[in-house]
């Protein structure tokens, strides 16, 4: 029996120690690094165990610390970049080595379109970069390729400067950095100061002959209309055609000096209402044909503009949506339906929004957003500059012109 308790004795003494090291490593498995093995010299090889066991889970407690430490700190630079890219105005894309998209900004989903674009090829989500992209990827000694291109989405033409960057890093795991700068303002700017410089050469090198030229054949037909016998009739339709032009050319002068010469506008506070009921009372009356509907609030809407301004402004889109009518083409064994124009005004106390429907003939798909660029229009005989003058009221008056098309047909411009 003394034997016997003996062996027990001496087999727990042996035992204890690895018993230990196996609850201490259930512990570590359980993600538990504070644990530490109790040891003692006296216990040979397994005390000295024991010690290694301890010096390796304080090692695994500082390098955890250490990995959290930096984990951390990328998180914070991620949420950083990410705070960057999203209030940078232009688009930012990565990508991979071979082109798939890694990640977008909002500034690039605003100009390639919302929707699932990050591991897609840019190739497949961005077509128009499909020249910059092929030269960037062919050309791994230059770190930085350029382009300009021109990118529709949803009927909405946007001139793009695009960049290309490499990534600093191996080649055969750097990505590229794609820029996308929308500079569709810009150059819709610089052509609208190109062309209010040409709109004042022209009204002042043709508005000066105008006058007697007009003068001139009315004094003829004044003078020489009733004494005229052979040829009469071609002399009064020659004399008018003569009259009826220089009326045409002078209006059209008009119009490019009002362009060239824009005043600032003078606002003051006035009623957006009567101004609407204004501009519909005067196009009821010059198209009885055309069904004018209202949709204007009981009371007033207090609005600080120029007052002549905006009804300009109104009776030219007005106007154009009436000449929209009048230019519809109706379906071989179709009868059009009767001209309709709508005019609706919104105010949500922050905003007051004017909208103008029409079920005419509707606006371009392509090249809408250049409608409002001067000297730019659809119809044979208009000048182009009546939604530029629109526009650019608009943005004197910190508003802006939107064009879009009618539910069912037409145009809708607010």
């Amino acid at each position: 029996l003394s034997a016997i308790w003996l062996g027990i004795g001496l087999a727990n003494r042996l035992v204890s120690p690895i018993r230990r090291l196996i609850d201490a490593a259930d512990e570590i498995g359980r993600g538990n690094l504070e644990v530490t093995v109790p040891f003692r010299s006296a216990d040979g090889d397994l005390g000295a165990l024991g010690a290694t066991f301890n010096t390796m889970t304080a090692e695994l407690r500082s390098q955890r610390a250490e990995l959290m430490a930096a984990s951390a700190q990328i998180d914070a630079r991620r949420r950083f970049s990410e705070a960057v890219l999203a209030g940078v105005s232009a688009g930012v894309i990565g990508t991979d080595a071979q082109g798939t998209v890694t990640i977008i900004n909002r500034g690039a989903l605003r100009v390639l379109g919302s929707g699932d674009i990050v591991g897609r090829s840019i190739f497949e989500v961005a077509p128009e970069l499909h020249g910059v992209m092929e030269a960037t990827l062919g050309d791994a000694y230059r770190a930085e390729h350029r382009d300009q291109v021109t990118i529709v989405r949803d009927g909405r033409e946007r001139i793009i400067n695009v960049r290309v960057t490499t990534e600093a890093a191996e080649s055969s795991q750097h990505g590229y950095v794609i820029t996308l700068d929308d500079i569709t303002d810009l150059v819709a700017a610089q052509r609208s100061s190109a062309w209010a410089d040409v709109a004042r050469r022209i009204a002042h090198e043709i508005k000066n002959p105008l006058t007697p030229i007009q003068l001139s054949a009315e004094r003829l037909k004044r003078r020489f209309g009733k004494t005229v016998t052979e040829g009469k009739d071609v002399f009064d339709q020659c004399t008018d055609t003569i009259i009826r032009q220089v009326g045409d050319i002078g209006r059209m002068v008009d119009e490019f000096s009002s362009f060239a010469r824009m005043p600032r506008p003078t606002v003051q506070p006035e009623d957006a209402k009567e101004l609407c009921q204004q501009a519909l009372f005067l196009q009821r009356n010059g198209n009885p044909t055309v069904r004018y509907i209202s949709r204007l609030p009981e009371g007033p809407v207090p609005l600080i503009c120029d007052r002549r301004q905006v009804a300009q402004v109104l009776t030219n889109i007005l106007k154009n949506s009436a000449e929209a009518i009048e230019g519809r083409e109706a379906a071989p064994g179709r009868q059009l339906p009767p001209g309709e124009i709508s005019l609706s005004l919104k105010d949500d106390g922050a905003t007051v929004a004017i909208v103008v429907e029409d079920n005419g003939k509707g606006l371009p798909k392509e090249g809408r957003e250049r409608l409002t660029e001067p000297y730019m229009t659809t119809r044979s005989k208009g000048t182009g500059l009546g939604l530029a003058i629109v526009k650019k009221i608009m943005e004197d008056h910190g508003g802006s012109l939107a064009l879009e098309d009618r539910e069912g047909g037409g145009a809708r411009i607010s």
